[in-house]
């Protein structure tokens, strides 16, 4: 009877709403691969269109969501407004604060309202507690490239600290540099090339070297909240920023080359 007694007893404790209350830390998601099936989407796009012609479009760089659901909401908002002038949506990282599951769904439920595909590469944040494999099981692989119209995309986690594997693969990385024969050329990651606190002086010359030798027009990152923009070696630099700035960085291609613009919403 006392043994029965302390079961109910845990049951009352336990139970909320006649659902069970999980632990926030639990690992139980769908195994989507959401970047891989939609990087097949826009590859398919891009083929039926470059075979027609046409170059000219523009793609939406987000980043460093975490909790800040009412400022990516006016960011999809505006992409939304505007789909047709965009082609795809690039999400550098921090799509979570601390790596949980129920982040990453939250997340994910804005995403998918996009009326257009979207890919992501991870951020530091995402890789905390169980959250590489959840990112992993959502998203699909974070390092990655790929070419869109003659342009080429190279979207690597450089996250050196969180990340269970070598991070970053300057071996991959300069793999890809290499092998590009497109007219222009984006790199993108969650945190800067440049970023003094995490990677040390050889690493910022080796990635700048990279860069400058292989002719990178565009290298775009996240992880610093505030949106910014400069060089990095002779390639244009941005930071993306966080939607909680209600700014929205796009990406403009056309055969003419690479531009962009931090729309204010």
């Amino acid at each position: 009877m006392k043994n029965f007694i302390n079961i109910f007893l845990v049951l009352i404790f336990t139970v909320a709403c006649g659902k069970l209350e999980y632990s926030p830390y639990a690992f139980n998601v769908d195994s989507l691969k959401v970047s891989d099936s939609n990087l097949r989407s826009i590859l398919s796009k891009g083929q039926f269109e470059a075979a027609a012609k046409t170059h000219n479009y523009s793609i939406a760089i987000i980043s460093d969501t975490h909790d800040y659901y009412d400022g990516l909401e006016k960011q999809i908002s505006y992409i939304n407004s505007n789909y047709e002038n965009f082609d795809f949506v690039i999400v550098t990282g921090d799509i979570t604060n601390v790596g949980l599951a129920s982040e990453f769904q939250q997340t994910k439920k804005r995403l998918d309202k996009l009326k257009v595909p979207y890919i992501t590469t991870s951020g530091n944040h995402d890789l905390l507690i169980d959250g590489e494999k959840i990112y992993n099981e959502l998203f699909g692989k974070d390092t990655y490239a790929f070419v869109y119209k003659d342009t080429k995309y190279i979207l690597y986690n450089n996250n050196n600290w969180e990340s269970s594997s070598q991070s970053p693969d300057f071996k991959w990385l300069e793999k890809e540099l290499k092998s590009n024969q497109s007219s222009n050329l984006i790199v993108l990651s969650h945190v800067a090339p440049n970023d003094t606190d995490r990677f040390n002086k050889s690493d910022i010359n080796f990635t700048r070297d990279l860069i400058n030798k292989h002719g990178v027009d565009y290298y775009i990152n996240g992880h610093n909240h505030n949106h910014a923009e400069g060089l990095f070696g002779d390639a244009n630099h941005l930071t993306a920023g966080s939607p909680s700035k209600k700014i929205l960085l796009t990406v403009n291609i056309s055969i003419t080359g690479v531009t962009h613009e931090f729309v204010k919403l």
